[in-house]
């Protein structure tokens, strides 16, 4: 029941956020939505992000390593792909609560890398991005959020 509150509440944010065209707090709210929405809370009932690493689904690589500090916690798709999908609401007329969770549901989600996939890919510059082929409607990687982890090698 407090977590729906809270999940609630940061939807609301994200709503105010996006709406007012301010996309550089998103991040912050959209962790706090993602903890509250897979309870990953602290026993007062404060979202937990570090939980993610215990929740998230892990690569292959980093699914045998329990030392947290050679981990990264890593948006299936990149913030500026997401701000993206939200900017489309927002220009379609189409952002109401109802439709960002939609989204959100749809396509946030965290994965567990190490390090060195980590540093791979910010060697191709896939950080921030999605490779071309994410956004080619012919192409088999069309909007397979994977397409970005596989350019580099990491499974799942």
């Amino acid at each position: 029941m407090i977590n729906q509150f809270h999940i609630n509440l940061e939807l609301q944010h994200i709503y105010l956020e996006v709406y007012a065209e301010r996309f550089h707090y998103l991040r912050r709210f959209l962790e706090s939505y993602y903890c509250y929405q897979h309870n990953l809370v602290t026993k007062q009932g404060k979202m937990d992000w570090e939980g993610i690493f215990q929740y998230a689904q892990r690569s292959k690589a980093a699914s045998d390593i329990s030392n947290r500090k050679q981990l990264v916690r890593e948006m299936t798709l990149p913030l500026p792909v997401l701000i993206g999908m939200l900017k489309v609401l927002v220009r379609d007329d189409k952002a109401s609560i109802e439709n960002i969770q939609r989204l959100l549901d749809a396509h946030f989600s965290y994965v567990i890398i190490t390090r060195e996939e980590h540093l791979a890919l910010k060697k191709v510059g896939l950080l921030e991005r999605m490779p071309t082929t994410y956004y080619q409607e012919k192409s088999t990687d069309f909007h397979l959020a994977a397409t970005r982890f596989s350019a580099v090698d990491i499974t799942f």
